[in-house]
């Protein structure tokens, strides 16, 4: 994975370790034999997700969640390095800012940031708390020489998960895009590979980048095909109205902001990102490649 041998003095916190991307990081850093400290709510669930880490001598799991820092302000200590993510939308700002700020303060050398892909300035209100923590952690004047690495993805392909029902029991899924209208994604499994690479090698060959991660582009029409290829049955795709999926959001308990940004954001002229081979080491994950790996939980029921 990386060019430096010297991992021995490596001690890397990684937080989020039960979401959709912290398990691919632990899975990779636990084939380095690097020390690992794991923050999680739930000790048993992470073991569930990576029955691998119950027999890895190097792993420290550290029990705790986001409402009350302590279990990680006490542990923080000693580390080199730390993966910063952090699933709460409500709070995410100042939770992400104190796990930072705390991590500097006690000597961690790098965080690799989970952050979000680049847009205007208050364009996405999902992308504030982002943007935010970005902009205070990078000019946190007791950080030093210790860098942040800014991970941006755009849309993760386990997002297209929320049409499960609708394609399971209607052969369809429904979005407010246009047919033909590109749309951003990238694979968790891709974002997980390039934070392990980059919390495993030499710090100062990253610095304080900052990368973008649209792993592949493709129109809601391009997926419905590819639904329909993989499935071996027909798949539509039906445009509605913003209203529709604001609603949808509404009854899933968003509140009003949150649920409007998300029901009519738009993407503008969409890219896969030039670089990430050079990140991963290999070419990104395609949609079609995720899809036809996940495709049981998208058969029907019936």
């Amino acid at each position: 994975m990386n060019n430096n041998n010297n991992h021995t003095k490596e001690r890397i916190y990684v937080l989020g370790a039960t979401g959709n991307i912290g398990p691919f990081v632990l899975k990779e850093l636990i084939k380095e034999q690097v020390q690992i400290t794991a923050y999680t709510r739930s000790p048993e669930k992470l073991y569930k997700a990576i029955p691998e880490a119950k027999n890895y001598q190097q792993l420290s799991i550290v029990q705790g969640g986001f409402d009350d820092l302590t279990p990680f302000n006490e542990s923080i200590g000693g580390h080199t390095r730390l993966f910063l993510l952090v699933p709460d939308i409500k709070d995410m700002t100042r939770i992400k800012i104190e796990l930072g700020k705390q991590a500097y303060d006690v000597g961690v050398e790098q965080i690799v940031d989970l952050s979000v892909q680049s847009l205007p300035w208050r364009y996405y209100l999902v992308s504030l708390p982002h943007q935010e923590t970005e902009k205070a952690l990078f000019y946190y004047s007791n950080r030093k020489s210790s860098t942040l690495v800014s991970l941006r993805p755009s849309n993760f392909m386990t997002n297209m998960l929320f049409s499960l029902e609708t394609i399971q029991n209607q052969d369809m899924f429904m979005e407010e895009l246009n047919p033909s209208e590109p749309q951003e994604w990238i694979s968790p499994y891709d974002i997980g590979q390039i934070a392990a690479r980059i919390l495993m090698e030499p710090i100062e060959k990253h610095g304080d980048s900052a990368y973008e991660l649209i792993g592949d582009v493709k129109t809601p029409q391009e997926r419905a095909v590819m639904f329909s290829k993989i499935l071996g049955r027909p798949i539509e795709y039906h445009q509605v109205e913003p209203q529709v999926i604001y609603d949808t959001f509404i009854k899933m308990g968003f509140d009003h902001a949150l649920a409007y940004s998300v029901s009519t954001f738009s993407a503008k002229n969409p890219m896969v990102t030039r670089g990430l081979q050079i990140l991963l080491g290999r070419k990104p994950e395609t949609v079609y490649e995720w899809l036809e790996k996940n495709k049981d939980a998208f058969l029907s029921k019936n």
